[in-house]
């Protein structure tokens, strides 16, 4: 067969043999004379294929035409199912020529145009921004729609043809758009960073490189070259790099997960600041998760010198509004907490965007979101007690008092600065606080497999003391693996956990149960095992492949009652709508956690009215997590929302004088065994 360079060919694709449209961009023969083809694929990937397995496409209405495809087949994105949400033309961004090309403007809401023009006119000025859109609007969405009318995409065959490498364009006699060259780079955790790359692929035309794994030095040379329009990467990999990044001219760095940039003292924070571009664009639906500090931290990254130096916040900003959100503060503190908010949202409005689910509100279910308090079992009061009459934790607790030697100074920077084994107070302080979270959970986690060394010992330590009162449990832990004793006796929540899963499973309920530890997840996917529950499980163990098939299977196998997930790995970029019901079996320190937990469920494609169980072992330290929980999202709330919501708590984070019912170390280390619930007392 005589092929020539430049023409058109079907070739046959690796993954599943299907014949595919490429263009010939050379040929060449190996040493046993066999000729081979380097075909350029419409995304732009290039493959040596051998001649022989090429197949010829039949032209029709001149060279650009051809009968596999009608023009309409390769327009994207092309969503069949989907209504369209408005007619198909094209939204001007710009008198310039700007604009977001009908084959996405038609999929988009008002609301998302709206993010496209802002993200636009940041780019335009060479400025940063922050989109700090709700979980769910669809940020990626906007993002791609900004990036196709800065690229001049059209979402057809003329992106096809405009991808071509510039010799294979001359020889088909087609002028090359010499657009000066642009080339963005977004950064995003390892998690969805394959998903970025099939959103782009399904929403139009883009010439993208993953820089990550084995290929990347490759993919950064043909960055260099300006062959390339989007790159993508993780946080590890710019850090590892970045004197390589730092060699390219990019037209934007857009971050997402930018609340990960909370720290200003961080490595990541570090390198984000270090990396050469103007544009810094932020994607955040949590900008402010613990703290105003991460506020300032985020937006001084994206818009260097905004809200002045971390100082100048703390004292105009951050005093005022946490100090007039107290339930007791004066009508003076009031005053200037409001006043300091609304100035706060004066200076970021041009610069922060946000809008929340409210926008979608009636494409979304009911969601009714409850809290289970559980009583601990006698055996877990036990154990929690113990652990609090440790010598190592009146060691921690009595820290702050003046050191008995008379020398004026605090215990713990004196004569107690270290236990009877040399360890510190603040390691003692974390590893204590963990032991508490555990036997709140369940007896079983005290196990001592893969815990640190020192947390081994401290176990130890508790265990003996406890124990000796306990000699069936000691008996059985001796007689199985620890995980085994998934006997509801020896932790309040599995019995409650064990009349939920039994109602849910009469109703036909399907279930994603959470849990922050994976050794949790090992005495729970034993329970599901002994009590015949047809049962998934997904950790950050589970590998990228296996995540999708396990998503897909809950989804739509009826049979699967219960998926078990960790909070962590399981948090981001998962779609389980096929579940009504979201326990939650332990808080996490941080409200996103658990809200991204509930938004796997909780999403556009729900239809069933979804249930959310939060279950907090009463008078424990898990009581304090959740009122954290809630002090944060209050403070989220009157920063970022501008909504005057209702204040509850006494306590002001990071003040001494202020530490009220959550701060502290006295509010941490305590069982309150009265009955009462500490947030019940609070929040009603």
């Amino acid at each position: 067969d005589n092929w020539q360079i430049g023409e058109k060919c079907l070739a046959p694709c690796l993954e599943n043999g299907k014949l595919l449209e490429g263009t010939i961009s050379s040929i060449e023969k190996d040493k046993n004379g066999k000729s081979f083809a380097v075909v350029s694929f419409l995304e732009s990937e290039e493959r040596k294929i051998l001649i022989t397995k090429l197949c010829r496409v039949k032209a029709s209405r001149g060279p650009w035409k051809c009968l596999i495809f009608d023009d309409g087949d390769l327009e994207k994105p092309y969503f069949p199912d989907q209504n369209l949400l408005s007619p198909a033309v094209a939204f001007k961004l710009s008198d310039n020529g700007d604009f977001i090309p009908y084959t996405i403007n038609r999929y988009l809401r008002d609301y998302q145009r709206e993010g496209a023009q802002f993200l636009y006119g940041h780019y335009a000025n060479k400025r940063g921004c922050i989109l700090g859109d709700d979980m769910g609007l669809g940020k990626t969405i906007q993002v791609i729609s900004f990036l196709a009318a800065v690229l001049h995409k059209k979402g057809t065959r003329e992106d096809i043809e405009n991808n071509m490498p510039e010799f294979l364009l001359r020889t088909m006699k087609k002028e090359s758009k010499c657009n000066p060259k642009k080339t963005f780079l977004i950064v995003a955790p390892l998690s969805v960073l394959y998903n970025w790359k099939d959103e782009l692929d399904t929403w139009g035309y883009f010439k993208v490189s993953v820089l990550h794994g084995s290929r990347k030095d490759d993919d950064l040379s043909r960055i260099k070259q300006g062959k390339c329009e989007v790159a993508l990467t993780t946080y590890e990999i710019l850090r590892l790099y970045l004197n390589e990044f730092n060699s390219v001219e990019w037209s934007a760095v857009i971050v997402d997960e930018a609340h990960r940039l909370k720290n200003p003292k961080a490595q990541i924070t570090q390198t984000m600041k270090s990396l050469k571009c103007s544009v810094r664009i932020g994607l955040t639906g949590t900008i402010l998760q613990n703290n105003m500090k991460e506020l300032w931290c985020v937006m001084d990254w994206a818009v260097p010198g905004l809200l002045g130096s971390r100082v100048h916040f703390k004292r105009k900003f951050s005093d005022p509004v946490e100090h007039g959100q107290r339930h007791t503060a004066t009508k003076r503190e009031l005053a200037t907490g409001r006043k300091a908010m609304v100035k706060l949202a004066r200076k970021m409005s041009g610069w922060f965007l946000r809008r929340t689910k409210v926008l979608i509100g009636d494409q979304l279910p009911k969601k009714e979101d409850r809290m289970v308090y559980c009583s601990l079992t006698e055996f877990q009061k036990a154990v929690y007690q113990a652990v609090l009459e440790t010598e190592d934790v009146s060691l921690v607790l009595r820290a702050g008092e003046p050191c008995s030697c008379n020398s004026g100074r605090k215990r713990k920077n004196c004569c107690y600065r270290v236990n009877a084994h040399g360890e510190t107070i603040k390691s003692l302080r974390f590893s204590y606080l963990t032991i508490l979270q555990k036997v709140a959970n369940h007896a079983a986690l005290l196990q001592t497999d893969n815990t640190s060394k020192q947390q081994e010992a401290h176990i130890k330590r508790v265990c003996s003391q406890v124990f000796s009162s306990f000699p069936d449990f000691v008996q059985l832990s001796k007689d199985a693996a620890f995980e085994t004793i998934s006997d509801p006796k020896y932790s309040g929540k599995m019995k409650v956990l064990q009349q939920l899963l039994n109602h849910f499973r009469k109703n036909k309920d399907k279930v994603l149960l959470f849990s922050f530890s994976t050794k949790l997840l090992d005495v729970l996917e034993q329970y599901c095992m002994a009590s015949g529950l047809d049962y998934r499980r997904l950790d950050g163990n589970t590998k990228s492949e296996d995540r999708t098939r396990i998503v897909r299977e809950f989804n739509s196998i009826q049979e699967i009652n219960i998926c078990l997930v960790s909070t962590m790995a399981g948090g981001l970029g998962l779609n389980f709508v096929g579940a009504n019901v979201v326990i939650l079996f332990d808080p996490t320190w941080n409200p996103a956690n658990d809200l991204q937990a509930i938004d796997r469920a909780y999403r556009i494609g729900q239809y069933k009215a979804v249930k959310v169980f939060r279950l907090i072992s009463l008078g424990t330290v898990e009581e304090i997590m959740y009122l954290r929980q809630v002090y944060k999202q209050q403070l989220h709330c009157a920063v970022v929302g501008s909504e005057n919501a209702k204040r509850y708590f006494e306590a002001v984070q990071g003040s001494k004088d202020h530490q009220g019912e959550l701060f502290g170390i006295h509010n941490l280390f305590k069982l309150r065994t009265n009955g009462s619930c500490l947030t019940k007392d609070i929040l009603e």
